[in-house]
């Protein structure tokens, strides 16, 4: 294996009959998030996702920090608390100032594209806290938290384009720049931002990339032959993957345009039209709640084609490339779906289809591929989200891993955000054996699974 991160998947990947990994974790007292003494600002229901911000498994693992520009609160950099109360009703949350100008002005510079992320009215920074998963998914903490962090992502993007404004993901950061100037422990990683602008400003009209992922920074410029990590100080193996996808010399990134999707062999079924435009679909993102997460098997009920085509053709109302993750593959298994032949298909968005790849799947065997298979049983249809990791690599870096997961946590909120509006029953399966799955359901051997997303009637 030529890159660190094709390793890394291949041992947190469940298989059957293997010894549990033994994870070394380092040492780390629980850092201390009360934020004593720090000013804080009352959060109303309008002003964040009223979905929420999403956790993995109620585990709530991810932090975001907020650099605020121009706007109705002092200048500043702050902590999102969602434990924060007030007396006043409909608050939800606050804000807690935790840095002023001098440490706006440090982040700021760890970006590639300074200006732009100076000029940022909202930068939001998502952080991967793995103390709280690394006791629930050990080495499988670090891709989980980076789905979550991918999924938080779209909770902000999603709400921040319903009230009007442009979204853009900056992939390309000095992890440890941001590190510093967020006075985050070893514990806590930097993963994922947003630039969110008015829908008026000129500097996000006349933006490059013209939207969300168009391109993704690699750091291939700065890798070198032996992986970059001191084993002694990282000892768990999800920290030197974190580690080897570091940018650390932004002269050194290399900016990188995802490829263009193109059609596929196989026999091709045109989705039919959304129930809801993009504005309708945005409108209705307010209706929302955060939804408490339970695993609790399916019941035996069928989905409508309308409502099966509406769930994937939503994904690209927020932007299905987020963070410029082009080379993620959607593959979608039909069990249970009005019209569909039950199957596995490739999803190839710029042409609203499906393209069948291989026939009907026994749902006996597909259950048993899970962990609990119980929760797998009368999916109505399920989406796998594939990469080939060493032409991901080969591409954007050992970056591309970062790249991926944050793109499947989009997805991941996406369907699942779908789901609600159409009372369906979406769930970020976590724990299958993915060599199994795949071959049952004739994936490459060159894709690995990165995700998989089940939908039904709970």
């Amino acid at each position: 294996m030529r890159f660190f991160s094709e390793n890394y998947h291949r041992s947190i990947s469940f298989a059957r009959k293997e010894k549990p990994i033994d994870l070394c974790w380092e040492s780390q007292k629980n850092p201390d998030r009360r934020y004593k003494g720090c000013n804080r600002i009352d959060m109303h229901r309008d002003e964040i996702p009223t979905f929420g911000y999403v956790s993995g498994d109620n585990l709530k693992p991810v932090g975001v920090y907020v650099v605020i520009h121009g706007r109705h609160v002092p200048d500043g950099v702050y902590a999102y608390d969602a434990a924060g109360r007030s007396k006043v009703p409909d608050v939800v949350g606050q804000l807690v100032r935790i840095g002023g100008r001098d440490e706006m002005k440090k982040i700021v510079a760890a970006f590639p594209d300074k200006d732009f992320a100076e000029e940022a009215p909202l930068l939001y920074i998502f952080t991967g806290l793995l103390e709280r998963a690394v006791w629930h998914y050990r080495e499988a903490a670090y891709a989980q938290v980076m789905q979550d962090a991918g999924s938080c992502a779209a909770s902000v993007m999603l709400h921040s384009k319903s009230k009007g404004a442009k979204v853009f993901a900056l992939s390309g950061f000095v992890d440890d720049e941001i590190a510093v100037a967020l006075g985050l422990p070893s514990t806590e990683i930097p993963l994922a931002a947003l630039a969110v602008f008015p829908e008026y400003s000129e500097l996000a009209f006349d933006s490059v990339d013209g939207g969300v992922g168009e391109t993704a920074y690699s750091n291939r410029g700065e890798m070198e032959p032996d992986v970059g990590y001191d084993a002694s100080r990282y000892a768990a193996m999800f920290m030197r993957q974190n580690r080897v996808e570091n940018i650390t010399d932004l002269t050194k990134c290399i900016r990188i345009r995802r490829l263009a999707a193109q059609a596929l062999p196989g026999e091709e079924f045109p989705l039919t039209p959304a129930k809801f435009d993009a504005p309708t679909y945005l409108s209705k993102l307010e209706d929302l709640a955060e939804p408490f997460k339970m695993f609790a098997p399916y019941r035996k009920v069928g989905i409508d084609l309308d409502d099966f085509s509406s769930m994937l053709r939503w994904l690209e109302v927020g932007q299905i490339n987020l963070f410029g993750a082009g080379l993620l593959k959607i593959w979608v298994i039909s069990f249970d779906v009005m019209f569909v032949f039950p199957g596995v298909y490739r999803y190839v968005p710029v042409r609203k289809s499906i393209f069948m790849q291989s026939g009907i799947l026994n749902v006996k065997k597909f259950a048993k591929c899970h962990m609990v298979p119980e929760e797998a049983e009368n999916t109505a249809f399920a989406l796998l989200l594939t990469a080939d990791l060493n032409e991901s690599c080969n591409l954007l870096g050992e970056r591309a891993y970062r790249y991926m997961n944050l793109n499947a946590g989009y997805l991941a909120e996406s369907m699942n955000i779908s789901g609600q509006m159409l009372r369906k029953t979406t769930r970020n399966e976590r724990f299958f054996y993915h060599d199994e799955l795949r071959k049952l359901c004739d994936i490459p051997e060159t894709e690995s699974i990165i995700a998989e997303i089940l939908v039904g009637k709970a």
